[in-house]
């Protein structure tokens, strides 16, 4: 069911692409990125440069190998690789699709790829959720949560990163969150219908 919402998704974003609605997009976008402009103070730029790197693919792949390194449960790397792995390529399929191009100026250099849905934003919330999910299974509730919402908020600031730095537009954050969304409800499905067993009891005899 989900794939098919996520197939559906794409589907919608083409439509709305070449529909007269994207003009209304397109406004806001612009509009957005006047706002930010007023909003760039060296303090803030530098620390959203710092906090756009835990979307880049580096940081994921040294959290990978740590996993692979010091994590006796190998089930660990082998779901947080393919879920990372899925994430690129849904964003990669979709920015083929829609090959939107990225903003004219940004405060660092410009990516060479398209521009929607927001690749940060996607891979994010699919990698650092689901690393929260794994590493939290047997925590107690309140530990849960407070690892959760600093995950939540490290995305944000990854997906505001993007916008307040220019190398996308506003609506590319929010397709990125709508794909990322969708993408993470399958990938819990699969792991809670698949692996959940061997987790928990590798985690215990580990």
């Amino acid at each position: 069911m989900i794939p098919l919402l996520m197939v559906l998704t794409i589907i919608s974003f083409l439509i709305i692409k070449n529909s007269s609605i994207v003009n209304n997009i397109i406004s806001v976008d612009n509009k957005i990125i006047e706002i930010f402009g007023y909003l760039h103070l060296n303090g803030i730029i530098n620390f959203m440069e710092i906090m756009t790197y835990f979307g880049d693919w580096f940081i994921p792949v040294i959290i990978l190998l740590c996993l692979f390194l010091f994590f006796k449960n190998k089930w660990y790397f082998y779901i947080m690789t393919c879920s990372y792995t899925l994430a690129g390529l849904l964003s990669f399929i979709t920015k083929y699709l829609i090959n939107r191009p990225r903003p004219i100026e940004a405060l660092i250099k410009m990516p060479t790829s398209y521009s929607f849905p927001s690749g940060h934003t996607l891979t994010s919330i699919v990698f650092y959720l689901t690393l929260c999910y794994l590493i939290t299974i047997n925590f107690k509730d309140y530990k849960r949560y407070l690892i959760m919402l600093l995950t939540l908020i490290l995305i944000f600031i990854i997906a505001l990163s993007r916008v307040y730095l220019g190398v996308h537009y506003f609506s590319d954050v929010i397709g990125g969150l709508i794909l990322g969304i969708l993408c993470e409800i399958f990938v819990i499905r699969v792991i809670k219908q698949n692996f959940i067993d061997k987790i928990i009891k590798k985690s215990k005899n580990s």
